[in-house]
């Protein structure tokens, strides 16, 4: 079948390539990892030529090589940079990184945004995480060293390093991970716990400390993802008695109680949006992080994000939109990288409300969009229309004929005529042209451009819409409540291709990401119920047939609708070494503990017209 990229300077459509399915690796392994001494800082010269390779990282001598763990491996077995392209990492430095979001609060477990995770990311762990180099790659250490799969894949035993602390001093135990789950799990105590429909598998009265370095979880059955879900970048350990002492306000306000790479310094409030991270002195895993100072800023105004960038003001900028991106690549210094994703941009349509309870009337709004036209305008010919849950060329993508044989689906060769279709399908439900419907819009000039797009696009059959534009975090309670207006367009991510560790978001009644199947009236039992089958289901084949059953459901109920699937772009200036893009804009290894400043490359040119050829870029 052929694919439906557009990309400027390129006439012949792109194949999006994603790595392979983490969830199989996982079943292929008992990973495990134990962390070695930290290696004295090599010298931060620079190297006569700004082109001449960086000094290899020093090695530790013998006397200071830590004895590894039982059952684990050595930092270097699983740590493994792309040296070949970035040169060998160096320590030192301040990495400056640039974001849109508003650093508004740090709740990532009960009222999780992108902001949150800019704190929590640094400063926090999870048990088992991404390889920050290789999407494709096995899950790797992070607070658990290793961890045994059960024999029945029913349920797994975490190990925990020893003597690891929290950023206060006090000494890190399992107690803490197991009320750390128990809480996410249950949302006891959270707004809206971003995980409880993701632990949905675990059995939260059988989780168990076997000691205080040992958690043992079981499963209510056989998954075929056992360790797909606990990798969640928001799955993240949090200090029991601190969460007992202040409550959720602790979540939104304090970030001193980490447990990560980074420590928040001292002297800061939430809510600024340039926020400062130290190294951690006493990370479990000693070799990390390679620079001294991480710093992140929450730029909302896009001319401000790029005119920062291109002063040198920030280091590594996630690109906002295609236009920054073009400046960037006409510079000659600053590299970037581009890649297809599992993010879209995303049009709710509230079955709560009156018409759109009628799925033919959602059925009509969903014909009406020209797909085609919003990847050309919205995102400069970057993108690619597909189905409901997975990027077009992924593995798990619904095959071309299944997409079509759901009318609205596969983009119309006619659109005119699709478009006289719908206007008959409004007209033949009673669908009333008078009134005027609410699009509710984040406060946000990227989604607000993208719903515009939009509401010309109703205008078309003769839909009238009036905005509602709401800040973030009132924006987030209304779409955790449902008290969001008729239509609401956002970005989103698939985080895996997986129907329970990616799309389940979407569908499961009780997921803070559901918000089309509300639980209180209509949730789709008959999804969910499907959702337990893939569950458990540890045939591949089968378990792929499920998920396109359960997409081709979702598809037909018209209420959420992937307008088109994004490429992403990462700009960053010739210094900022070790970066590796993802198919995904977050993960769990976004502590940019990865990353490194080699001053040897502060002022190498020649990047001019460079799109390829970065660590996980095309």
């Amino acid at each position: 079948m052929s694919y439906h990229w557009r990309k400027q300077s390129i006439k012949e459509p792109r194949k999006l390539v994603l790595g392979p399915l983490l969830a199989i690796l996982a079943l292929a392994i008992v990973a495990c990892g134990a962390a070695s001494p930290e290696p004295a800082a090599p010298a931060q010269e620079p190297a006569p030529e700004p082109t001449a390779a960086p000094a290899p990282m020093e090695q530790p001598s013998d006397n200071m090589m830590a004895k590894p763990e039982s059952g684990s491996m050595a930092f270097a077995d699983y740590w493994n940079p792309p040296t070949d392209y970035y040169g060998e990492p160096v320590y030192g430095g301040v990495l400056r990184v640039n974001y849109e979001d508003p650093l508004e609060h740090a709740n990532d477990w009960g009222a999780a945004t992108g902001a949150s995770s800019r704190y929590r990311g640094p400063t926090g762990a999870v048990l088992v995480m991404e390889n920050p180099y290789d999407a494709g790659a096995p899950l790797i250490p992070d607070l658990a060293s290793h961890w045994d799969v059960h024999e029945g894949l029913d349920g797994v035993t975490f190990y925990f390093r020893e003597n690891t602390n929290w950023h206060n001093g006090e000494p890190f135990v399992c107690e803490d991970a197991r009320f750390s789950f128990e809480t996410m799990a249950t949302g006891v105590g959270l707004t809206a716990s971003y995980m409880k429909s993701r632990l949905a598998h675990v059995i939260v009265e059988e989780m168990e400390c076997l000691d205080d370095m040992t958690l043992k979880m079981n499963f209510t059955g056989p998954t075929g993802i056992p360790l797909l879900n606990i990798s969640n970048r928001r799955g993240i350990v949090f200090n029991k008695a601190w969460f007992q002492a202040g409550g959720e306000e602790a979540m939104f306000q304090d970030v001193t109680m980490g447990i990560g790479p980074y420590k928040w310094m001292e002297g800061q409030t939430v809510g600024n949006d340039e926020q400062h991270f130290e190294r951690n002195d006493d990370y479990f895993i000693p070799e990390l992080p390679y620079v001294d100072e991480l710093v992140i800023f929450g730029i909302l105004d896009e001319s401000a994000q790029q005119a920062t960038q291109l002063a040198h003001q920030t280091d590594w900028h996630w690109v906002r939109n295609w236009g920054q991106y073009q400046a960037y690549v006409d510079h000659d210094q600053i590299v970037t990288v581009i890649r297809a994703t599992r993010g879209n941009f995303r049009l709710w349509i509230n079955n709560r409300n009156e018409p759109f309870d009628n799925v033919r009337v959602r059925q009509a709004i969903i014909m009406d969009i020209d797909r085609n036209a919003a990847i050309q305008i919205l995102q400069d010919g970057h993108g690619a229309w597909g189905g409901f849950g997975y990027a077009p060329g992924s593995p798990w993508e619904l095959p071309m004929e299944q997409l079509c044989s759901v009318p609205g689906w596969c983009v119309s060769d006619d659109l005119e005529a699709t478009r006289a279709e719908a206007r008959a399908i409004l007209e033949e439900e009673g669908f009333d042209f008078d009134k005027t419907y609410l699009f509710t819009v984040e406060s946000d000039a990227q989604v607000t451009a993208r719903a515009t797009f939009l509401q010309e696009q109703l205008r078309l059959i003769g839909i009238k819409t009036d905005f509602d534009s709401v800040e973030t975090i009132a924006y987030r309670e209304q779409e955790n409540s449902g008290t969001w207006g008729d239509l609401k367009p956002g970005n989103s991510t698939v985080n895996a291709d997986d129907p329970n560790a990616g799309v389940s978001a979407f569908l499961r009644c009780d997921s803070t990401g559901n918000d089309w199947t509300p639980p209180e009236d209509n949730c789709d039992l008959d999804i969910v119920a499907l959702l337990d089958q893939a569950q458990v289901e540890l045939d591949h084949e089968k378990r792929l047939a499920l998920a396109h059953e359960i997409e081709l459901a979702a598809m037909k109920q018209y209420s959420s609708y992937p307008v088109y699937w994004e490429q992403e772009a990462a700009a960053f200036w010739p210094e900022v070494r070790g970066y590796a893009h993802f198919p995904a804009p977050f993960g769990s290894y976004r502590k940019f503990m990865h990353m490194w400043i080699d001053p040897a490359f502060k002022d190498q040119t020649g990047n001019a017209g460079q799109t390829m050829g970065v660590p996980g870029g095309i």
